[in-house]
């Protein structure tokens, strides 16, 4: 069989070979260059947010610090636009120490490193220099591997992104308004509903980044958040709901069409109703029994028995079939002067009037100011004073 020689080069294959597609092995390497990636790479990150585009889509970064931030959108970019060549299957970023103490590589796999050289990053756009090291294998009959270096540069430029650019225009998509039932929102409610938004709004934006507030109105029956997101709102308003009971509803406004798609575009009013009931209340059912409001929450309502003293949970739904709801009432302290086995003699503290109440189950001692309650000329007991 006659001896076979590189095309290329003119070497022998006992010398160079095996031949790989004509070629020797160092030929074959030099005309099948692994390391394609171009030599300038352009990328771009928020100015106002610090976001940047992984793999098409904006993404909130891992880190506030400038510096950081640059090398971040900087080595994202360099990954992103790593071009080998289309026989490497499997990818493998390694640091250079490592990459440094291979020798055997499989088939169709390549190890790749690259770590910054030079960089000026005091303005922008910011410009690094990176070394780009990579040892691959493309073919079985190689000898030897793909050892391949390259410097390439990546230019780091500043823009606004799609929803800071919402956001400074005064884009909003919702309104999420927190109201209660037949009355209005306490300063407390008030002050606390705004820390559990900014709270789960934190939340909210690490999955969905149109979840920002965009104003925050404060009325005088309750409070309006302008959400950049729709399912913002809505998972806002179940956060209300499950801490404090209630009711979600929601409305549409047609705002006008999209240029694009020429759909029609709505805007959404999550309303969520949180209920009249407030700690302290004093309430009645169908069945004349009266309680205090011990708590209230999404769950229902923990009420005091006014006439057992004894604790009582009843969730919403029952709350609605027992027909619970608010009673008018005259809170009152009073002295117990005296008992007898069926009835207890108070004192009006402020009248001194006396008047007499059946025996309650628990213990009333005389002499001491019990906070009382009056309710369709009944009297019931509510708490002991305390001094």
């Amino acid at each position: 069989m006659s001896e076979r020689f590189c095309y290329r080069c003119g070497i022998s294959e006992n010398e160079g070979g095996p031949l790989i597609d004509g070629l020797c092995q160092v030929c074959f390497r030099k005309e099948n260059p692994v390391l394609l990636i171009e030599d300038e790479i352009n990328t771009e990150l928020c100015q106002n947010c610090g976001s940047y585009k992984v793999r098409g889509t904006w993404v909130d970064p891992k880190t506030y610090n400038l510096e950081e931030l640059i090398f971040e959108v900087a080595d994202n970019a360099l990954i992103e636009n790593l071009l080998l060549d289309e026989r490497v299957k499997e990818v493998k970023i390694v640091p250079k120490e490592e990459l440094e103490e291979i020798e055997e590589v499989p088939v169709g796999t390549a190890y790749v490193s690259f770590e910054p050289i030079e960089w000026h990053i005091e303005y922008f756009p910011a410009i690094i220099n990176y070394e780009v090291e990579v040892k691959a294998r493309i073919h079985e009959m190689q000898k030897e591997l793909h050892h391949e270096k390259k410097m390439v540069t990546v230019y780091v430029r500043q823009t606004v992104c799609p929803r800071c650019q919402k956001f400074l225009g005064g884009y909003f998509e919702a309104i999420l308004q927190v109201r209660a039932e037949d009355r209005v929102l306490t300063k407390e409610e008030k002050d606390e509903i705004s820390k559990l938004v900014e709270e789960k709004v934190d939340e909210i934006m690490k999955r969905d980044r149109m979840g920002f507030i965009q104003d925050t109105v404060e009325k005088e029956e309750g409070i309006d958040f302008y959400m950049g997101s729709t399912s913002a709102a809505r998972k806002l308003a179940q956060a209300i709901r499950d801490k404090y009971g209630g009711s979600i509803s929601e409305a549409y406004q047609l705002i006008g069409q999209d240029r694009m798609t020429s759909k029609e575009v709505y805007r959404t009013s999550v309303s969520v109703r949180i209920p009249k009931f407030r700690k302290g209340d004093i309430v009645g059912d169908k069945k004349g029994n009266i309680y205090r409001v011990e708590d209230v929450n999404g769950k229902g309502l923990f009420l005091k028995n006014l006439s057992t003293h004894e604790n009582e949970h009843k969730d919403w739904k029952s709350a609605k079939r027992d027909e619970i709801d608010t009673v008018e009432h005259e809170r009152l302290e009073a002295m117990a002067t005296s008992s007898t086995p069926r009835e207890v003699q108070f004192m009006d503290m402020n009248s001194y009037e006396t008047f007499e109440l059946e025996k309650p189950e628990f213990e009333v001692k005389e002499g001491e100011i019990y906070r009382l309650v009056r309710v369709k000329g009944k009297y019931y007991i509510e708490e002991k004073k305390q001094e």
